[in-house]
């Protein structure tokens, strides 16, 4: 992957690709101490995504952490799987670009750092394919609907693809319909991890 640079406190290419993807998704960056810290939760059967990550972010991660909860409403124990980076200034700008007063935002700068490993992580992290029709989700609802349409703006300046808004108890979320699917597929494709091969056509 080429973490000769990484060891020198600068983050590769690929990194910068992932990370931008993974906060697309459901990643966070959160202030720790003086610097910034990548940290990241999936469910338990995405285990081996975790880990994934985590050696990607070699050598600025730390080793993946199983965490079990208890649901006192119902009984019920829930796993899960939790990784973070070390805090460290590299991870400084990206704070800058994706959070606002501590919330994350969408802004037009993305457009300049969004690349297709990028689309493909953000698609893995939190999105989904239709079952009834040939079209893709990517679950944009915690965003406002000015950032889902800076959004809606970027995946067609960059990747010729055109989506719609699709509401759903009042929050919206970007579709790729037919028309784009084929080439939202092609481009994602090449950089799916196997256990997400079942979100492709």
């Amino acid at each position: 992957m080429g973490n000769t640079v990484g060891s020198r406190g600068v983050l590769t290419q690929r990194q910068k690709d992932i990370l931008i993807g993974t906060l697309l998704g459901d990643a966070h960056l959160e202030q720790n101490g003086k610097y910034t810290r990548l940290r990241v939760d999936h469910c338990d059967k995405h285990k081996a995504y975790i880990f994934w990550l985590a050696h990607e972010f070699t050598p600025f991660s730390l080793l993946p952490r199983q965490i079990v909860e208890k649901d006192k409403r119902n009984g019920k124990t829930y796993k899960r799987w939790h990784f973070s980076t070390k805090s460290l200034p590299l991870f400084d700008e990206f704070r800058t670009l994706f959070y606002k007063r501590r919330k994350k935002f969408i802004s037009e700068r993305l457009e300049n750092f969004i690349s297709p490993l990028s689309l493909a992580i953000w698609y893995m992290d939190d999105g989904f394919r239709r079952r009834d029709s040939k079209g893709f989700y990517l679950c944009t609802s915690s965003f406002s609907d000015k950032e889902q349409k800076i959004l809606q703006y970027i995946l067609n300046a960059k990747f010729a693809l055109i989506t719609n808004i699709h509401h759903q108890h009042a929050l919206g979320r970007i579709f790729i319909p037919s028309a784009s699917a084929d080439r939202f597929n092609q481009l994602i494709k090449p950089n799916i991890l196997p256990i997400f091969k079942y979100k492709l056509l």
